[in-house]
């Protein structure tokens, strides 16, 4: 709840000083990246990218992220069923570090959500201490400009909940929080997906190698 009223203080202080900054750039996966790895099962593909790279992250993110410790993976879902239709949810993409056998979620904890872009912009302390008073002084509304922008970076990019009808495809991003603040993280890991069917209610589970 705190770092939610810092964010929307920070949105309304913005909007009052009528400051700018520069839009981060949009992500386009024109064409697979070298780090991007794939497994199709049953019909339906699923790629996983994690942005390790320093570079790459603040091209697009506009933060170091692993050294903020939040691991970053873009998904890729394809339905090529002929007569399936999937719930394709956050919740149900569970990162899985080297060594451990249950899935890690965005918070940490073994449960079965992935954290929001909003949370994950929490992480990073893009916003600092409080927006009242003093704190208004010492940050600048230039600062907190940049914060909001951030913020709305993560959201937008963020993959949505949605159904994925026969023939269609989604992507977008993932959030993790990382213990170890460093591009390691990814060396053994997999991303655990299980996509339920709506009308059967089955399921599609599968892990994907986040790296080699």
């Amino acid at each position: 709840m705190k770092h939610f009223i810092t964010l929307t203080s920070a949105g309304l202080l913005a909007v009052v000083t009528g400051c700018s900054t520069e839009r981060i750039a949009d992500y386009q996966a024109a064409a697979p990246s070298t780090s991007e790895h794939s497994v199709q099962t049953s019909g339906v593909e699923v790629a996983a990218d994690p942005f390790v790279d320093k570079e790459r992250a603040e091209q697009y993110f506009d933060i170091d992220a692993a050294s903020e410790g939040i691991g970053i993976v873009h998904v890729r879902v394809v339905n090529h069923t002929a007569n399936q239709t999937f719930l394709v949810q956050k919740k149900n993409f569970q990162l899985l570090l080297a060594g451990k056998t249950s899935g890690q979620t965005a918070d940490g904890q073994e449960i079965d959500r992935s954290t929001s872009g909003g949370q994950a912009v929490a992480l990073t302390g893009a916003v600092v201490g409080s927006v009242g008073g003093l704190a208004i002084m010492l940050v600048g509304s230039s600062m907190i400009s940049h914060s909001m922008e951030v913020q709305r970076n993560f959201v937008g990019k963020e993959l949505p909940d949605q159904t994925l009808a026969p023939g269609e495809r989604m992507d977008g991003f993932i959030y993790y929080p990382l213990a170890a603040k460093d591009a390691g993280w990814v060396h053994g890991a997999a991303l655990k997906v299980t996509l339920p069917e709506t009308q059967s209610h089955g399921k599609v589970a599968t892990a994907i190698p986040l790296s080699q």
